[in-house]
């Protein structure tokens, strides 16, 4: 009854009961568009107000990671520190050490040269020895079988041409055996090998001149180069048996002298 008697007045405000019910809703369809659309923005805030939460959590991890490896630098530091001091203390000892070898080997050195002069031959090397020993030998006087072919390989020798000394020696050696010279062949050719580092074929030859020509000048002269040899070469007690030999042999030579002086200079013998 009542719905009958709304339908004058909704004819007076010229809507219809149609019209009504669409213009309702329009508003009701706006309504839920403006909902989802706010929707939607609220959604964004949260995934924004999400993803701002991840990002400090991220940074929070970074920060706190960036500590732990400032502590670890920290540390790393200090043991760095730590071993540079041990290593500094280490190597000042160690300078100490050399010095004070050095200073000892200095007054040892100096000890022994004011015992004799002949030690400090022997700090000469065995090419400059050589050579000294070469210049200062007057070959051409002496006669002998072959003299020629002798003059040419001490020649050579005396031009430091060791190598071509020692094959013209040999050649030597092997042509004229009977030669007089053989004992200044033999001995200068223990030299030349010496000089060369042949150590065991120097020992032979000069030990040839010791025992196939004991009456001989260079005998004395070749045992103190197999002396020599030996101390190089590490044997010292052989060096020293060679240098007692030369003593109790030719004690009235001046060889006899310098054994005397290299025995002295000799370290002692082990107990």
């Amino acid at each position: 009854m009542n719905r009958w008697r709304a339908l004058p007045l909704l004819a007076l405000l010229g809507l219809s009961p149609v019209a009504l019910a669409e213009s309702t809703g329009e508003k009701v369809i706006q309504l839920q568009q403006q909902m989802a659309v706010m929707q939607g923005e609220l959604n964004s805030l949260i995934a924004v107000q999400q993803a701002s939460k991840g990002s400090q959590s991220a940074l929070a991890d970074v920060l706190t990671r960036t500590q732990r490896l400032e502590q670890e630098v920290r540390t790393l530091r200090g043991d760095l520190e730590t071993q540079t001091h041990q290593l500094q203390s280490a190597q000042q000892a160690l300078a100490d050490k050399v010095n004070a070898l050095a200073e000892q080997q200095a007054a040892t050195a100096a000890t022994a040269s004011t015992a004799s002069a002949a030690p400090a031959a022997a700090l000469i090397s065995p090419a400059t020895a050589l050579a000294n020993a070469a210049t200062s030998t007057t070959s051409s006087a002496l006669p002998g079988m072959g003299q020629a072919d002798y003059q040419r390989a001490f020649d050579l020798l005396r031009q430091g041409k060791y190598g071509a000394a020692v094959t013209g020696l040999q050649d030597f050696i092997r042509k004229y055996p009977q030669s007089s010279l053989m004992p200044d062949a033999y001995y200068w050719l223990g030299q030349a090998q010496y000089v060369l580092g042949q150590n065991d074929a120097a020992l032979r030859s000069l030990y040839a001149v010791q025992v196939r020509f004991p009456q001989s000048s260079k005998a004395p002269e070749a045992m103190l180069r197999i002396a020599e040899i030996y101390q190089a070469i590490g044997q010292t007690a052989k060096a020293r048996f060679v240098l007692d030999k030369v003593i109790q042999q030719y004690g009235s030579t001046p060889s006899a002298q310098k054994a005397e002086a290299e025995l002295q200079a000799l370290p002692a013998a082990k107990k």
